[in-house]
């Protein structure tokens, strides 16, 4: 088999699947950002691959060419928006962050905008300096992908799904690498319009599929996403009867209950070394057992809850609030504010100054 026929069937199986797992995901959750995003990333792919074979038409026998004609500016958009939406993508799987940071948004729209727009406002024929035109967007796109790959390890060892940390590492480590990559050694490392250019380009293309191929084992599952999403009310008891570890669980809610909540630096390792249990076996009673989903949120749940109880106490009006948040366990009165406010809705402040304020936490989606 042709050298050639061998890479563009390669080609049409990555659009093929790219297609598939982006479909999938939009239509089972088209309200949810993080089904949007991944089926705009499998449009980055699909355009990826698509100006493949038109830029590197000269090293390919006419019949695998493509011809994009008037297509190729929203192509080439689209195709370098891959590592911006990778970054949104896992901002929102992966972190406990409710707005994205709106500087990132600026510049990505700024590397959209030397990707292909800034064309429009040159005088014919002119093109911009390849410190414009080409480093500064590929050193923005590394920078995407590189935040990404920080979000998705950063609170790794915090993850209580199972599925969603084995999750955190085929993102972080293939589509990551393969992100900065495609940016660096196509746009920079290795000279365009070169024949070793069009060899790394059909390189890459064969780990691309081999990754859509790989996630498209996870990504087609009916609960892919639902598994992945930092969402959805607590629940307690979901194992059945001759499931549950009761004693492991009895244990683990006195030493909560008794202030272990507010020790300093407090691990999951260490936790489970008081309670008796292998740090997976802890980590899953804490996510099946009693509904969180991050260890961060579970350590949150006490600690707010001590907190509401002294905000409400009238021999603690005047209790500084610093004292409060150093009291349950936190390092700073902003982290102490930002955790109070996601749970509860309200400043500490604001929940001290109310005439009636709840006295149970709400369901938070932890």
């Amino acid at each position: 088999m042709p050298v050639e026929l061998i890479f563009f069937a390669v080609d049409t199986a990555t659009v093929t699947l790219a297609a598939l797992i982006g479909l999938r995901l939009v239509v089972a959750h088209p309200r949810e950002a993080s089904g949007q995003l991944a089926g705009l990333i499998g449009l980055a792919i699909i355009a990826h691959v698509i100006l493949g074979r038109h830029e590197y038409g000269p090293w390919m026998a006419p019949a695998y060419r493509i011809d994009v004609g008037a297509w190729r500016p929203f192509l080439n958009v689209m195709r370098n928006a891959g590592p911006g939406l990778f970054m949104l993508l896992a901002h929102r799987l992966f972190t406990d962050r409710r707005r994205f940071p709106g500087v990132l948004l600026a510049l990505f729209a700024l590397q959209l905008f030397l990707e292909e727009p800034v064309q429009a406002f040159l005088p014919a024929g002119a093109e911009l300096p390849r410190l414009v035109g080409e480093i500064t967007p590929t050193v923005l796109q590394a920078l995407f992908a590189g935040l990404a790959v920080f979000w998705i390890v950063e609170s790794w060892r915090h993850d209580l799904v199972e599925a969603r940390r084995r999750a955190r590492l085929v993102l972080a480590v293939i589509l990551g690498l393969n992100a900065v990559a495609t940016s660096v050694l196509l746009r920079v490392v290795i000279p365009p319009d070169t024949v070793a250019n069009y060899q790394a380009h059909a390189a890459l293309g064969v780990l691309n599929l081999a990754t859509l191929a790989a996630l498209a084992f996870v990504f087609l599952r009916p609960d892919a996403l639902d598994r992945l999403l930092p969402a959805g009310p607590r629940a307690r008891a979901v194992l059945p009867a001759e499931g549950r570890d009761v004693q492991a669980l009895a244990e683990l809610e006195r030493l909560m209950q008794a202030g272990a909540y507010a020790e300093a630096g407090l691990s999951l390792k260490a936790l489970a070394g008081r309670v008796g249990l292998p740090e997976y076996r802890l980590r899953r009673l804490i996510h099946q057992e009693l509904g969180f989903r991050n260890f961060n949120a579970f350590l949150h749940h006490y600690r707010i809850a001590e907190a509401c109880r002294q905000l409400r106490d009238p021999a603690l009006r005047r209790t500084p609030i610093l004292t409060i948040a150093l009291t349950v366990g936190y390092a700073s009165v902003n982290t102490f504010n930002r955790g109070f406010r996601h749970v509860m809705g309200v400043s500490p402040s604001e929940y001290r100054a109310a005439t009636d304020p709840p006295a149970e936490l709400p369901l938070t989606g932890t």
